[in-house]
């Protein structure tokens, strides 16, 4: 899940034929290849105003909580009752006490893989694994009870799951000074299959009952291998829920009476809830005993959910508000998270904790959370069951794998990869930097903007494959501070301080920028930067004033605005990202820096010479091997074994080398593992083909009514989604960041490798039927032809006419780009939000439009008597739903789906696919209702596959048609229903 940016082009009848002349498979047009001059001849920068940030800093920062305390890979934190004493346990199984204060000393706790001697009861246990979880009894002061989760490794290494390898044990604690476990007082309490996602975290609820959370036991893919979410038969994907103090017979606990499932046939007594895919940390709110969990989810999202007696939180039926499984719901309703977070912002939730202490009363009652991978922090305050705000706390810096309170209720929280404790402080750092270039001219990167002559040291580079960027040019340079260089490792190392685990080959020396300058047709239209501070890569967007004297620091979240398209003063709409999205493509799965790369900078220039080895040998690049000591420049034999993209538009370079290296300049960088991308496609150059996980593959995300449709179909461009996603306009194009307009030399370029692969060689086209833009497959191909300008003015009208007339959907958006404009300020396919809430709507004139044929909400919803019901009814959505969130699902239908009306996708053996609600399904086949509301029946002996769509019925772009004016009087309509 993306967030997808505004429309840049409402129409582009009269860009179309720059659009072709400037397509990106062509040389460019600025001379950027000149290659540095040698070391002798290097000048220093040192007129760099890039310093700090722009923006406010954020209102805490995260210091050292113990300096003279260091632990090896730490997974739990918890506190001694009665005490002041804190206790860390080690993933290896050995747990630490120590005072709360500052020069306190680590003690042996318990020291479970040398102490305890249970392992062997356990038949195929080989030693003690890790451990989870750590609770003190209510009555510990009195009773001396703790509690441990833990995990068996087997001895087996064939048999990677466990049985009843992860448990929960009693022990008593002694009196002593430090305290510590005597380990022979181990009494296993209960146990679960071990292996994967263990879950392992335990509390005691203010009820006085013992919690556990448990996992699914499995790998990340498949999704769900034991079938286990949404089956409460066994304990896993589980919160249990025990009392410890009593016994059934044969247990060492017994089940609660009031426990949800104590009458369900066939169910285990001890769940309280169900339905989570890793339960990654839990917590009791002190004062409310609300029970907050973070699930660390799959491909799309991350959650934290508010659990309720017998609560099912969807895995594998959802991964948060995505289908997974939908075909397997356990015995109650699938509730939605409390919070879900897109790949692109988290990917590896911690539970955390609700603030209760007093050193920081702004954050009382916040829950304080964090993302294990991005090491992001927040505080996430609560209206319901709605999330009121969520601001970032700090800037990312440590890996938490864990949160605790001391007795106080003060916050604390665990480095696992340094292995220290942390806690948080008021950032007095002031206020945004007022210094901060507002201005290209300020920036000291040129000594004259206007005549774009760079400052000494700013030196310009070219790189292999170029991204398509609506018909742009592009010009790159590079700055490093004084004399410093980047460094190239042989193999890919960890940046000291940068976030994330990310091995990077290039290294770059704090305060380095890299800028890149668009420009439409010799007007240079934004300048981006990148800046490395020395630990985080910031991103800024400068637009140039029509006049090209200077550029302007565009705001945060971006901009909109008309910009000069050429001579003629004829004007288009240009998107300025905001910083952002910038890093949703320049991340650290791509290296950030994906222009200044080996694979892009290594090639010859316009001069003569290899790039790498200018740059090595002039000081900009510095080689390093892998024990970090310098090696000698590049020469040409060296730089020829270094990884090298291919120039797309280079006809005498091979054409799947073309091909390869223009999808992962476009693609590769999100469609990568890692990379964030909502399919698990491999598109980095060089990958081999045959593990893209696309040839042949069948699309999870839409088949845009293809039959047989495949990601890419060997030999047919025409049946491949990915050629079909580059061709479209709007919504569900791709790349969804940075380009509005299809490529058509990008296109050419693809359709020819599809049509190649399988060793069949290149094809011609398929034909067209006629001039009706009515198939698919048709269509593709005569849009090819109307964006080629291959089409004479007559039949250029009778196309366009023809495609004017089809309906909002997939087919009409590979020409909705084409089509002329009838005047009115269309919203697009990629409306803001605020151009919509801004806008005071009437309800009457909503209702109007709602059961109108160009909107056609009632083809599905029912209002009262009125309309279909295939989608939710509608009767009393404003009573349920704020305008935020409806507006929200007007412009993101598939964002959030709830599992009674997810759609399946059924494939025959006879090439039809269908999708549809499912109505029935048993050994003689099924019924789906399609979004007009009538049952389609499918004979079992005909389903060549059924999978659950992750699309809603609900098409996107519902909006794309209507001005912001007639979209607000819609929300107001539906905001109006109670």
């Amino acid at each position: 899940m993306r967030s997808n940016p505004p429309a840049v082009i409402r129409r582009l009848s009269v860009v179309a034929a720059l659009v072709i002349a400037a397509a990106s498979a062509a040389p460019p047009a600025v001379d950027e290849g000149r290659a540095p001059a040698a070391r002798g001849g290097r000048a220093a920068w040192t007129t760099s105003c890039v310093v700090g940030s722009p923006d406010p800093p954020p209102p805490f920062k995260v210091v050292r909580a113990f300096p003279s305390l260091k632990f090896d890979h730490p997974l739990l934190l918890a506190r001694v009752p009665g005490s002041d004493r804190m206790v860390v346990g080690e993933q290896a199984g050995r747990l630490y006490s120590f005072a709360n204060r500052p020069d306190a000393k680590a003690e042996v706790f318990l020291d479970l893989p040398g102490e305890i001697r249970t392992v062997g009861r356990l038949a195929g246990a080989k030693e003690v694994e890790a451990v989870y979880g750590l609770a003190f009894h209510p009555d510990f002061e009195r009773n001396r009870q703790c509690f441990v989760c833990y995990t068996l490794r087997g001895a087996d290494p064939a048999r990677p799951n466990l049985p009843d390898g992860t448990r929960v044990s009693r022990f008593r604690v002694a009196v002593t000074d430090p305290p510590r476990v005597d380990p022979a007082s181990e009494e296993v309490v209960i146990s679960f299959l071990q292996g994967g996602h263990n879950g392992g975290d335990i509390h005691f609820g203010p009820d006085g009952m013992l919690y556990v959370s448990t996992g699914d036991a499995a790998n990340p893919s498949p999704p769900d291998v034991f079938n286990t979410g949404q089956d409460v038969s066994d304990l896993l994907s589980s919160i249990l829920r025990i009392d410890v103090d009593r016994r059934d017979e044969g247990k060492a606990y017994a089940v609660p009476r009031d426990n949800p499932f104590v009458a369900t046939k066939g169910a285990r007594p001890e769940v309280w809830a169900y339905g989570f895919r890793n339960p990654w940390r839990m917590s009791f709110d002190r004062e409310t005993g609300d029970l907050f969990v973070g699930d660390v989810g799959w491909e799309l999202w991350e959650m934290i959910h508010r659990v309720r007696k017998g609560g099912n939180y969807g895995w594998s039926a959802m991964e948060g508000p995505q289908p997974v499984r939908s075909d397997q719901v356990g015995p109650t309703p699938v509730l939605p998270p409390l919070i879900e977070l897109p790949h692109a912002i988290a990917c590896s939730v911690t539970g955390g904790r609700v603030y209760r202490g007093r050193k920081l009363p702004e954050l009382a009652g916040a829950y304080v959370f964090g993302d294990w991978e991005t090491r992001r922090l927040w505080a996430a305050r609560f209206e319901g069951d709605r999330v009121k705000e969520m601001p970032e706390l700090a800037r990312p810096s440590v890996r938490i794998v864990a949160f605790g309170e001391d007795r106080e209720g003060e916050l604390y929280f665990l480095d696992h990869d340094d292995g220290t404790l942390h806690t948080l402080e008021r950032n007095d750092a002031g206020a945004r930097n007022a210094d901060f270039p507002t201005r290209l001219s300020q920036t000291g990167l040129f000594d004259s903007v206007g005549g774009q002559r760079p400052a000494p040291g700013v030196i310009p580079f070219a790189v292999n494959s170029r991204q398509w960027l609506d018909g742009a040019t592009e010009e790159h340079w590079a700055a490093f501070p004084g004399g410093s260089s980047a460094t190239l490792h042989a193999n890919g190392k960890p940046v000291p301080g940068l976030v994330g685990w990310h091995e990077f080959r290039m290294h770059f020396p704090k305060g380095a920028v890299l800028m890149r300058t668009l420009s439409l047709a010799g007007r240079r239209v934004e300048t981006q930067l990148l800046h490395f501070d020395g630990g985080d890569w910031r991103a800024y967007t400068f637009a140039w004033r029509d006049d090209q004297s200077d550029a302007d620091l565009v705001p945060a979240g971006g901009a909109e605005r008309e910009v000069l398209d050429g001579g003629g003063g004829r004007r288009r709409v240009w998107q300025f990202q905001g910083r952002t999205q910038c890093l949703t493509c320049h991340s650290n799965q791509s290296e950030y820096a994906l222009a200044f790369l080996p694979e892009q900078l290594n090639r010859v220039g316009p001069d003569g010479r290899d790039q790498l080895v200018a740059l090595t040998e002039a000081g900009y690049v510095r080689r390093a091997g892998d024990d970090g000591a310098t090696l000698p420049p590049f020469d040409a034999a060296t730089a020829a074994r270094e990884p090298r993209l291919a120039d797309p538009g280079d006809e005498g370079r091979p054409l799947e080398a073309r091909a390869r290296s223009y999808l992962h300049a476009n693609c590769g960088h999100c469609h990568s593992d890692g990379g964030g991308g909502s399919v698990p496609l491999r598109l980095k150059f060089p990958t081999p083909v045959a593990e893209m996980r696309a040839v042949d593959a069948r699309p999870t995300r839409g088949d845009f009514g293809l039959p047989d449709a495949r990601i890419i179909r060997p030999g047919d461009p025409y049946a491949s989604t990915l050629y079909f996603r580059m061709a479209k306009f709007g919504r569900d194009r791709m790349p969804h960041v940075g380009s509005e307009l299809p490529d058509e030399a990008g296109l050419d370029l693809i359709a020819r490798w599809i049509a190649g692969i399988g060793g069949g060689g290149p094809r011609a086209e398929v034909d067209a039927a006629g001039r009706s833009p009515t198939d698919p497959r048709s269509a593709q191909v005569l849009a090819r032809k109307l964006g080629r300008g291959e089409l004479d003015a007559a039949g250029r009208g009778e196309l366009l006419a023809s495609a004017a007339k089809l309906p909002h959907g997939p087919i009409r958006d590979l020409f909705e780009g084409y089509l002329p404009s009838d005047g009115r300020k269309r919203l697009g396919p990629n409306p803001r939000p605020r151009a919509i809430l801004d806008v005071a709507g009437d309800p009457g004139r909503g209702e109007a439009l709602f059961w109108s044929q160009a909107v056609r909400c009632g083809t599905c919803h029912r209002v009262g008597t009125r309309g279909t019901a295939v989608g939710p009814d509608l009767s009393a959505i404003g009573k349920a739903r704020p305008r935020e969130d409806l507006l929200q699902s007007l412009l993101e239908p598939s964002r959030r789906i709830e599992p009674q009306y997810a759609a399946y996708a059924v494939a025959t053996h006879d090439g039809r696919s269908l999708a549809g609600l499912l109505v029935r399904r048993d050994e003689a086949g099924v019924v789906l209702r399609d979004p007009q509301g009538k049952d389609v029946a499918i004979a079992a002996a005909d389903i060549d596959e059924m999978r659950p769509s992750r699309s809603s019925l609900m098409p996107d772009g519902q909006l794309a048609d209507l001005t912001a004016q007639e979209a607000a009087d819609l929300l107001a309509y539906l905001a109006s229903l109670r």
